[in-house]
């Protein structure tokens, strides 16, 4: 089997500290938002069904919009509406008294004739709806769904009165037939580009008029994210947890002399590079075996073990795959799906999932294209990148370090500002878990720059070699 080599960039206070990644032999797993890109797994997300898809997705709204506004009510302020909002609920999660109460709410709101045009005119006359769109609908209908949901908890002597009682719905009354008539004129006239862009306008504007609200009025985030335009944008954000699952990387490159690489990740080149040294298959796909992969869950927790990690090198580009939402649902078990998305009053939807093999193939391919794309911006850093896929919630981010063997380190490369203090502290860790490994053809770098090619070049360290006599 051949041997392909990968190197990660480490500052010092990784190497030790609270992290001790070296004595640990530890590779920590990110979440995305620790990652230095914001749209790391970015997907190009759009909405496209029938009258039963629509209503359902409408409904769910109201569905997670009531479930906080009773939590709100239990627990008041000071909460993280953003870090606990969950879209994976359907209303059999929920319990009994709420069950019944939000049937009542959503008999009201979405037999509303309000909703009931808005329903039917996107699935006649709306194919693709790209998020923009989509919270252009949310936001007007946002008024009218608290208004329903505290008119019921008023009734319910939930709450003194309905402070929503007044609330203005009349951009509600425009959406009509008319409406989408004049909007498919619009776009024949200027370009659906040019309608999308004035819409994306528009979502900015509500975006900085909730920043601008919150620190006039010192609202709390809790508050804000409910009772505003911004649970639309917060809503649409977390809807893709019903379609992926979350995941964590660890970052590799398959080179090491980009000066920038060295700056940015080995901390202003006082860090290290890493050597990994891989295994290649016969499909020329380079592994990396860890331990602490958790494996399944028994009576006392999870079974953690060795599992063989693959290398994806992350392709380069700007454009993303276009995923429908309402083929893409799979985070709920199949029965919950079709009760809570495929179905409305007994009949199902014509575009409903079968979850076929064929299915199942496209759905991985457009997950882990998303996982493995950056913008051109990136394309200098060479990145290949380890994944854990947490479909079926097994990690938190606690579980997220995993060990590799030291045989597998090849080597380190000191960088050009490392100190000779840190490159000690490095070199009498190492010299111990050389003899504890057996592993003498460890080997140390120093990085230098080359005029020649303005690269950042590497020699060997020859005097640091360790030999079995010098340990024993």
């Amino acid at each position: 089997m051949s041997i392909a080599n990968f190197y990660r960039f480490r500052a010092i206070e990784n190497l030790f500290g609270d992290y001790c990644e070296l004595e640990r032999q530890s590779i920590f797993f990110a979440p995305p938002h620790l990652l230095n890109d914001p749209v790391e797994g970015f997907k190009d997300i759009y909405w496209q069904g029938d009258e039963i898809l629509w209503t359902n997705l409408f409904n769910h709204y109201l569905l997670c919009l009531m479930k906080w506004c009773i939590e709100f009510q239990i627990i008041g302020e000071e909460f993280d509406l953003e870090q606990h909002f969950d879209t994976c609920v359907t209303v059999d999660d929920l319990h009994e008294n709420f069950q019944v109460e939000f049937s009542v709410v959503s008999e009201r709101f979405i037999h509303s004739e309000y909703l009931k045009n808005l329903i039917g005119g996107i699935s006649i006359h709306r194919g693709k709806v790209e998020d923009s769109e989509l919270q252009c609908y949310l936001r007007i209908i946002h008024p009218f769904a608290l208004y329903c949901i505290y008119e019921r908890l008023e009734e319910v002597s939930a709450v003194p009165d309905n402070p929503f009682k007044n609330i203005d719905i009349s951009p509600l009354r425009q959406i009509n037939d008319g409406y989408f008539a004049d909007l498919e004129k619009l776009e024949a006239k200027y370009g659906v580009d040019k309608v999308r862009t004035f819409q994306n306008s528009n979502t900015f504007f509500f975006d900085q008029s909730n920043v601008v609200l919150t620190f006039l009025s010192g609202m709390s985030k809790f508050r804000r994210n409910l009772f505003t335009t911004a649970f639309t944008s917060l809503y649409v954000k977390k809807l893709e947890q019903l379609m992926f699952p979350d995941w964590f990387t660890a970052c590799f490159m398959s080179e090491c002399t980009n000066s920038s690489v060295w700056g940015n990740y080995g901390k202003n080149h006082t860090g290290v590079c890493m050597i990994f040294s891989t295994e290649v298959d016969s499909d020329g796909n380079s592994h990396l075996s860890l331990d602490g992969a958790i494996h399944g869950r028994g009576r006392k927790g999870a079974i953690k073990g060795k599992s063989s990690f693959k290398f994806y090198p992350i392709e380069y580009e700007h454009k993303y795959e276009s995923i429908n939402f309402f083929e893409s649902i799979a985070r709920i078990p199949e029965p919950s799906a079709y009760k809570s998305w495929f179905s409305w009053d007994g009949i199902v939807s014509t575009l409903a999932q079968n979850y076929t093999d064929d299915w199942r193939q496209q759905y991985w391919d457009n997950f882990y294209k998303s996982v493995t794309k950056k913008t051109m911006d990136w394309k200098y850093e060479n990145e290949h990148r380890l994944l854990i896929c947490n479909m079926l919630g097994s990690y938190s981010q606690a579980d997220t370090t995993l060990r590799y063997e030291f045989k597998t380190l090849k080597g380190i490369i000191f960088g050009i500002n490392t100190s000779d203090e840190d490159k000690t502290k490095i070199i009498e860790v190492i010299e111990n878990k050389v003899k504890e490994n057996d592993h003498y053809d460890f080997k140390f770098y120093q990085a230098y720059y080359c005029r020649n090619n303005g690269k950042i070049k590497h020699y060997e360290m020859s005097s640091l070699q360790f030999k079995s006599s010098m340990l024993s």
